[in-house]
């Protein structure tokens, strides 16, 4: 347990001192959402909240996104060049180790980024909720999120650095975009609005838009995040018990 808990700490300290976590998490989140609101007017109203609502989960989700995927994806992608995973599978650690530690960090980051977007929310653009909704929407936000943890995990195992930087930057955008958290499905197309329904950035926002918008929480949001946290995490940790050729680090 003591080496588990070293291990989490480093990786979360890895991740608060990484310059991506403080662009991706943090500075395009807070930045986009304080424009987006002025922009379109706070008289706006989208899926029966007003539109700082709506977009202050729409903007949470997508900074936490950025904290699995583009954080971690190049964290794998390095220690595999660099042959430190390849060398670890030579040590007593359990082999899910490297998984379920990067996974716990994230929490933690998780819950700092939900934190500082909801404290925006609400000192600067002054939205209100009660008690509840703030915890439920924060926690929500905060676990669901792993499952972005495990698909960063999974897109570093594709290839070098520069090739998972890529393949996470691609993903994170397209995936932001399809699961409606820059501009809402209800003002698209229909064929956006079922595409939407394969995303789990959408399954994600959409729990948290029940909570606020007072609507019951739909069981296949759950569902569909729980399956895709299954899949990415079984293929993350099958993958890093697989011993790679040690690459220099592009």
């Amino acid at each position: 347990m003591n080496a588990w808990l070293l291990e989490w700490r480093i990786e979360v300290l890895r991740n608060v001192r990484n310059r991506r976590y403080f662009i991706f998490t943090l500075l395009f989140p807070v930045g986009f959402y304080l424009l987006y609101v002025h922009l379109y007017g706070r008289d706006t109203h989208m899926g029966g909240m007003d539109w700082a609502e709506y977009f202050l989960i729409s903007m949470s989700v997508f900074g936490v996104v950025g904290t699995g995927l583009n954080g971690n994806a190049v964290r794998v992608a390095i220690e595999r060049t660099q042959g430190w995973a390849s060398w670890m599978l030579t040590t007593p650690r359990p082999s899910l180790q490297a998984v379920t530690t990067k996974i716990a960090a994230n929490v933690v980051v998780n819950a700092i980024a939900v934190g500082i977007m909801f404290c925006v929310g609400a000192f600067v653009e002054h939205v209100h909720m009660s008690i509840g909704q703030w915890l439920t929407c924060g926690l929500a936000t905060t676990f669901g999120a792993l499952v972005f943890t495990a698909l960063g995990m999974l897109v570093g195992h594709v290839g070098g650095r520069e090739a998972a930087q890529i393949l996470a930057s691609i993903v994170y955008f397209l995936i932001s975009i399809a699961g409606g958290l820059w501009i809402p499905i209800q003002v698209l197309p229909p064929f956006f609005h079922h595409l939407a329904l394969f995303m789990p950035t959408y399954r994600l926002a959409d729990i948290a838009w029940s909570v606020v918008g007072l609507r019951t929480v739909h069981w296949a949001d759950i569902a569909v995040l729980f399956a895709y946290f299954v899949v990415f995490v079984g293929l993350s940790a099958w993958l890093s018990t697989r011993p790679r050729e040690v690459r220099s680090v592009s």
